[in-house]
């Protein structure tokens, strides 16, 4: 895709229609797609247009969502800039919401899904896309799971990483797992501090990993600053450096989604300092910070306790990688080779 979908939508001009009962949309063709149009409706709302590869059928139930409908099969007028008004029938995807977070979180959204169906898609290839949008979206009803430092700290190592591809994979496996981040026998778990002492609360079974594993955390220094990065552009780099995996893109907006739930406009206008937590980040071996080691008596459990990192030397992210060779790609290169 030569433009992202948010890059073309700015350009177009709302419609305007003396019939309220026509669904008329002024629109342009996604640059490289034959299928695909974006632009607006009567109301100004963004709008996503698929032409389906197969023969009409029939049509899936339309989705009405509080800041998202999508009808399938629906017959369209559309407007195209120098040319003539036409007619066809298309599965017609909209931003019901103009807030200025929520509908270019939408269109980006939408660029990853029409990166995976491709052009001329199936019905069915749609319906099944449409619904995860919608799942999507059905998160953004509910409260936050984690707050937004958590969040930046996480997005942050995916930035980081060797290679964020596989970060992406490893990345919130299970949502009750004890670690961000699992793959074959590397695990990690990102705790970030907003003042400057590197306290974190771990779970005793963080510091009990299971055997024949490596875990580690990776502690850093999170703080919002007015001139620090926007979490939105954060991800948008982190979309871009995965591009060539819309699958991946599609769960970092899924885990986003679920992580900052009704709080998710607040959260992507959220801006954190790079170059802080660039300078606090290090690793430290989950088996030797101080943490209650011994046996639980029996009937307890889910325990956490907070634990003090500032007088222990970081672990140099070679001698990790040595360890356990997974760690080549979920961990930084560079300057974060030694500690």
């Amino acid at each position: 895709m030569s433009k992202r979908l948010e890059d073309v939508f700015d350009v177009v001009a709302t419609p305007v229609s003396d019939d309220p009962e026509r669904p008329i949309y002024a629109v342009i063709p996604v640059p490289g797609y034959e299928s695909y149009f974006v632009g607006k409706d009567r109301d100004g709302c963004a709008c996503v247009l698929v032409g389906t590869g197969d023969s009409p059928g029939r049509a899936s139930a339309s989705i009405r969502l509080e800041n998202l409908d999508v009808q399938f099969e629906l017959r369209c007028h559309l407007r195209q800039y120098g040319e003539n008004e036409r007619i066809g029938t298309f599965t017609v995807i909209r931003c019901r919401s103009l807030d200025k977070e929520t509908a270019p979180y939408f269109l980006s959204v939408c660029d990853t899904i029409i990166a995976m169906l491709g052009d001329h898609p199936k019905q069915r290839e749609i319906a099944s896309a449409v619904h995860r949008l919608a799942a999507i979206f059905q998160k953004l009803h509910k409260p936050p799971t984690r707050p937004v430092i958590g969040l930046f700290g996480e997005l942050y190592l995916i930035s980081r990483s060797a290679c964020p591809s596989r970060a992406i994979e490893a990345w919130r496996i299970d949502e009750t797992a004890r670690f961000d981040f699992a793959f074959e026998n590397a695990r990690m778990d990102v705790k970030t501090a907003s003042g400057r002492l590197r306290a974190h609360t771990f779970a005793y079974e963080q510091c009990t990993p299971p055997a024949g594993t490596t875990a580690i955390v990776a502690s850093l220094f999170a703080e919002r600053s007015p001139g620090g990065i926007p979490l939105r552009l954060l991800i948008g780099d982190i979309e871009i450096s995965i591009s060539a995996y819309p699958d991946l893109v599609l769960k970092l907006h899924e885990v986003v989604a679920a992580t900052l739930g009704a709080r998710l406009n607040e959260g992507l206008a959220m801006t954190f300092d790079t170059k802080l937590a660039d300078a606090s980040l290090q690793f430290y071996d989950l088996r030797t910070i101080p943490a209650l080691r011994d046996p639980l008596p029996g009937g307890v459990s889910d325990v956490h306790f907070r634990s003090d990192l500032s007088g222990l030397q970081g672990v140099a992210v070679s001698s990790l990688i040595k360890e356990e060779p997974v760690f080549s790609d979920l961990l930084p290169k560079g300057r974060f080779s030694q500690a």
